[in-house]
């Protein structure tokens, strides 16, 4: 299989997505917990700037400096989990040299790694904690 590491590391980015954005509702997307901090929705935002920068580089090797403009919750998540998908099938089709493989890791799929886990803090400060899971034992 071409790409099997990435394409599992995206398919666990995609398992922890849904897990800590499936009972959201819109009041979450506007949540905020100081001046500096992002909104769930202004996370999500740059969460779809950074996969769809990420295809747009691995298709043409541009990169993508302007993020699209921030929607409201629902229109995050879906346009998220679109450029997942996109991601998913290019990675199914083109062969990644290992190098760049590690720099994808590296960069732009731990990137959102992290940012899930801001809003599971953020899901749980806002009174919808996120229920605990041993990471290891889902069929991904």
């Amino acid at each position: 299989m071409k790409n099997e590491f990435l394409l599992h590391i995206v398919a666990s980015i995609a398992y922890r997505f849904e897990k800590v954005m499936k009972h959201s509702d819109s009041g979450f997307g506007n949540f905020k917990i100081g001046t500096e901090c992002r909104t769930p929705c202004a996370i999500l935002n740059h969460m779809h700037h950074v996969i769809k920068a990420t295809r747009v580089f691995i298709q043409t090797e541009e990169v993508l400096v302007n993020p699209d403009s921030m929607v409201k919750l629902d229109g995050e998540i879906i346009r998220f989990k679109m450029e997942l998908t996109l991601v998913k099938e290019l990675l199914s089709k083109q062969e990644i040299p290992v190098e760049y493989s590690k720099k994808l890791l590296q960069g732009p799929f731990v990137d959102l790694l992290t940012h899930i886990g801001q809003l599971a803090m953020l899901q749980g400060l806002y009174g919808n904690a996120i229920p605990a899971e041993d990471f290891s034992k889902p069929v991904i």
